[in-house]
């Protein structure tokens, strides 16, 4: 069994206006800049000076996103706690820098992606507006049950240790991949290529534990001391833009990501960048809910099968080419690991 087979998780565009918004938008780690910042923009405006200029064909391979205009649906607000009924209202945490499930578009801080439309229609069948409000990803959950947001929905991976501080709907299955620089110096093929060469991972995320703890299931730290070599050099980053813009800059030799984290920035990078290796294993991704009130929890998961069954989850997907992950079921706290 492969390393990427044992553990399943959450997981750059060449130059000119693709390269800006996969260093400005690339979430399943903290954000130490507000999106939008000027920090933030003289990073994407630097890395994407460095390249050629965008051809249309890139530039349109961006989705934009999808309003579907649903209408509430009475049985799925009448699942809802009192006060999200009489509010009207549901605040929505992310981290918008994980395109394309959540991401600013160059010169907007809407967010914007699957995850965004995907929110928006359970709000809509729901009969709540949604403000989206972006945040540090590794800052969600406290958030959550402090009380500042309601729900979070940033490619968060459902695992058992997250079910112990909040609820999950699942929506989505995803799995880990490696990213190199095109023609892949490195020849890296698999997790032990890894060992010893400076590796990159955005805070936060599972894939950072993979890099640096022996001890959690599927260690690439474990599979290089097993196969009697050094563990990568791990270097976590505040954004899944910094990773990117390491890669960029050679800083660091591949990063592992969200499978369709991955797939997007090969997409739109067009020959600067590549995937190496399967999309091997597979975790769903959730709707991260405070435990209490214990009612919302349910009410979210009906409206998200509901978009399954309508077909308008299919839709969404579609839209922004992530079929590939689509489930025909949505469950509360499904972690398989």
């Amino acid at each position: 069994m492969s390393f990427f087979e044992k553990f399943r998780v959450r997981p750059m565009l060449a130059g000119g206006a693709a390269l800006a918004i996969v260093l400005a938008t690339a979430a399943c780690g903290a954000s130490t800049t507000p999106p939008g910042s000027t920090t933030a923009a003289s990073s994407a405006g630097s890395a994407a000076s460095s390249g050629a200029a965008t051809s249309a064909a890139e530039a349109e391979s961006v989705p934009t996103p999808l309003n579907l205009n649903l209408a509430k649906v009475d049985s799925l607000n009448a699942m809802l706690p009192d006060k999200f009924k009489q509010s009207g209202t549901i605040i929505v945490a992310t981290d918008p820098t994980y395109p394309p499930n959540e991401f600013l578009p160059e010169g907007s801080n809407t967010p914007v992606g699957m995850d965004i439309d995907l929110i928006n229609a359970v709000g809509q069948v729901l009969g709540l507006t949604v403000t989206v409000e972006p945040a540090s990803f590794d800052g969600i959950i406290a958030g959550l049950n402090a009380g500042r947001y309601d729900v979070g929905i940033s490619s968060f991976t459902d695992t058992k240790e997250r079910e112990q501080s909040v609820n999950f709907v699942t929506y989505f299955t995803a799995g880990t991949s490696i990213m190199v620089p095109a023609g892949n110096p490195k020849n890296i093929q698999s997790a032990t290529d890894l060992c010893g060469l400076p590796v990159g991972a955005q805070n936060g995320t599972t894939q950072l534990d993979q890099l640096t703890d022996a001890t959690v299931e599927g260690s690439v730290v474990k599979a290089c001391q097993d196969a009697g070599k050094e563990p990568p050099v791990a270097q976590g980053f505040p954004k899944q833009t910094d990773v990117n813009a390491a890669l960029v800059a050679g800083r660091i030799d591949a990063y592992m990501a969200d499978s369709p984290v991955v797939d997007y920035a090969v997409k739109v990078t067009g020959d600067r960048f590549q995937k190496v290796g399967g999309d091997e294993g597979a975790a769903p991704y959730g709707i991260a809910i405070p435990k209490e009130p214990a009612e919302l929890t349910p009410a979210i998961q009906a409206a998200m099968q509901h978009l399954i069954d309508t077909g308008a989850y299919t839709k969404i997907l579609d839209n922004w080419g992530l079929t590939g992950g689509a489930v025909t079921t949505s469950q509360i706290n499904g972690a398989i690991y």
